[in-house]
């Protein structure tokens, strides 16, 4: 959910929300999670492209994900809100765990679009790319990609 705060595993809730710190059961649940993210964290760049096809129907979404730097949770959020701050750029940050995003292009509602963020998550994430990506994202944002200096 860092990568795509989109996504959730429950229709419009996340399993997070859906627990309750002061029942038991969940409480150790929750403790649990907090143990698995007690590992080293990443600093991605997320860039998404969410396109048409000839014929105007939606395209499957492209995708690219990037590791910039690994290191502790508050550390990478720190040099992200620090970064992004210095340029403008609004930072969410979850300090309970951790977790920061800056989006340089928020997602918008019509196709075709582009969305792109910097985001601090566990480092589970390999990086990838879908083929013809860098094209793609070219050809549709005309080379203006937004920059921060975090690589």
């Amino acid at each position: 959910m860092s990568l795509n705060p989109n996504t959730r595993l429950y229709g419009k809730r996340s399993l997070l929300e859906l627990l309750d710190p002061a029942r038991p059961r969940d409480r150790a649940c929750l403790e649990a999670f907090e143990r698995e993210l007690d590992m080293p964290w990443a600093l991605y760049h997320v860039r998404r492209l969410f396109l048409l096809s000839g014929s105007g129907e939606r395209r499957p979404v492209m995708r690219s994900t990037e590791c910039l730097d690994i290191g502790r949770p508050q550390q990478l959020a720190q040099r992200l809100i620090t970064v992004s701050e210095r340029h403008g750029v609004d930072v969410e940050h979850d300090p309970l765990y951790g977790r920061a995003r800056a989006w340089l292009r928020p997602r918008r509602e019509a196709w075709p679009m582009a969305e792109e963020l910097f985001v601090t998550a566990p480092a589970r994430v390999i990086d990838k790319q879908d083929k013809h990506f860098e094209r793609e994202w070219h050809a549709l944002l005309s080379g203006s990609a937004a920059r921060l200096p975090l690589a």
